[in-house]
């Protein structure tokens, strides 16, 4: 068997009829810079020139600088006698990195793929991406977004319908990559000119790991998210199955008077309605000591959150709530697996309408006044009690945090919509 000889360098080409040759330097360090130019759409057209230098052709690292925003296509042409392709490459056994044989120069060459090179502004040279899907965890629901941090944070909302079912998941797929999150549960509603308690805020930053799954569970002061009654619904983020912060939701007001208790954000207990008969809120739990069994709310009395996601089908199979599932794509409880998702370090387990998690845990009230039930408790780590009172207000859902992210800000209160958010962005140094 013949031994292997080094190979040549890949030749740089330009399209001639698009772009002009400024100058190449053909050294051990190869340097290319190019423009072009392009006219917008529509008559009086802007002429807009762009220089791209192309440096370290002949070396094992390409750099492609531009000087304006945007996105090009690049590809590497390979100039070798003995050029020829993978076989798994032709049997379809592997993903193809060629673009095929083209004709350059009167002689035929091995092309790659074209990519996209992404051009951003000056002030941020660098790239952070996130990616983001949003699944559902009962019924096939999908869709996909890559964000980079470096361009602006990426904002999350809860749905007003059906946002006990859906959830928000991040993953980062390319570095470990330390963000700040800021985390906000929904507020009580307000009933006959009473104020509904405000959900909680927190703001923390986590490293989060390369290619592994974070869930945002967020919902909005609409049943079965929020408690009967109107009481908010809890803001949860959880490293693949376990649960790392909780913000509580606010609780109702009552109907002839008392307002809801605001939600508490990590550390933080639920605060309890006012007015007569109003509901207490939610119990403070220590950082870390979230116990596994969740509670569902009894009546009147608030529940609680369990430390990690039994679910459905995957506890079937003998996956245990704080149990890893592997490099897996997403699967909802009924066991459908979504094919348009991607495989990534996985552990969290979807929930159906039964339970939904134990998130839903706001007690739930009894009272109503024609038809309209109010002073609902808020959910959280724990769930506010409801109110018993026409003239009190349902209590707020306490916070949690496992005590592996840093807390920047918690504190009790602070969003006064009846929606659950977050946003996610890098960290500022």
């Amino acid at each position: 068997m013949a031994s292997a000889t080094n190979g040549t360098g890949a030749e740089s080409a330009y399209n001639n009829q698009v772009v002009t040759l400024i100058q190449q330097d053909t050294s051990t360090t190869s340097r290319v810079e190019v423009s072009y130019k392009s006219s917008t759409e529509g008559s009086g057209g802007t002429v807009v020139t762009t220089k791209t230098k192309i440096s370290g052709s002949k070396t094992d690292t390409l750099k492609l600088e531009s000087d304006r925003v945007g996105i090009q296509t690049v590809r590497a042409v390979v100039n070798h006698p003995k050029k020829c392709f993978d076989q798994d490459q032709v049997d379809g056994l592997e993903t193809i990195r060629s673009g095929g044989l083209i004709t350059a120069q009167g002689k035929s060459k091995l092309s790659t793929n074209s990519v996209n090179f992404e051009s951003i502004s000056a002030v941020n040279r660098s790239r952070s991406f996130i990616n983001y899907e949003l699944v559902a965890e009962v019924d096939v629901d999908y869709n996909f977004i890559s964000k980079n941090l470096f361009i602006g944070p990426l904002p999350l909302q809860a749905a007003i319908s059906e946002s006990e079912l859906a959830a928000d998941v991040v993953y980062s797929p390319e570095e470990d990559l330390t963000v700040q999150i800021t985390l906000a549960a929904s507020a009580g509603q307000s009933f006959s000119g009473n104020k509904g308690g405000e959900g909680s805020v927190s703001k923390f930053t986590y490293t989060l790991k390369k290619n592994t799954e974070y869930v945002f569970k967020l919902g909005s002061t609409v049943e079965p998210a929020s408690s009967i009654g109107r009481g908010g619904a809890a803001a949860y983020f959880y490293e693949k199955g376990r649960l790392l912060v909780a913000c509580g939701g606010g609780g109702a007001s009552g109907w002839n008077g008392g307002n809801g208790g605001s939600g508490g954000g990590p550390g933080i207990s639920g605060s309890s309605g006012s007015g007569p008969g109003s509901g207490s809120g939610g119990v403070v739990v220590s950082d870390g000591q979230l116990t596994s069994v969740g509670e569902l709310p009894s009546g009147g009395n608030g529940g609680k959150i369990e430390s990690c996601t039994t679910g459905e089908h995957w506890s079937i199979f003998g996956y245990s709530p704080c149990e890893d599932i592997g490099l897996k794509r997403w699967w909802d409880s009924d066991g459908e697996e979504y094919e348009e998702s991607n495989y990534i370090e996985r552990g969290y387990k979807s929930s159906g309408s039964f339970t939904y998690g134990f998130r839903n845990n706001g007690g739930n009230s009894s009272l109503s006044n024609k038809g309209t039930f109010f002073g609902g408790g808020g959910s959280g780590a724990t769930g506010g009690n409801s109110t018993t009172n026409f003239k009190g207000g349902g209590g707020g859902g306490s916070g949690y945090t496992s005590g592996d992210v840093t807390i920047i800000e918690s504190k009790s209160g602070g969003n006064g919509t009846n929606r659950s958010w977050a946003t996610i962005e890098l960290v500022s140094l």
